[in-house]
C-alpha cells in the first residue's frame, strides 16, 4: 500500500493505462517526467519501497523487473 499523503501513484496508473505516455517498465525518471514535484532521490526510494521486493504480492503497487525499472502490478489492490 503506498505511503499517506501520497497522490503520486494514481498518476502514475493513468500515465500507464489511460493516456499511454509513460511506456513500461519505466525508471524513476520516467515516473519524475509524469508526475513531477517530489526531490529526486524519492522517486527512487517510491518505487522501490512499493515493489514487490518490499511487499507482499497483493500489496505492492509495482513489479522490479530490472535494476531501476519497474511494471504496474497489476495483482495490487488499490484502494482509492
Amino acid at each position: 500500500m503506498w505511503k499517506i499523503g501520497s497522490n503520486i501513484y494514481p498518476q502514475i496508473h493513468n500515465a500507464v493505462r489511460v493516456k499511454g505516455i509513460l511506456a513500461e517498465p519505466f525508471t524513476p525518471r520516467d515516473v519524475r517526467r509524469v508526475a513531477p514535484g517530489w526531490p529526486y532521490s524519492r522517486y527512487f526510494s517510491f518505487l522501490a519501497e512499493n515493489c514487490t521486493d518490499n511487499q507482499p504480492e497483493g500489496h505492492a503497487l509495482f513489479v522490479r523487473v530490472g535494476r531501476g525499472r519497474y511494471h504496474l502490478n497489476d495483482k495490487a489492490t488499490v484502494s482509492r
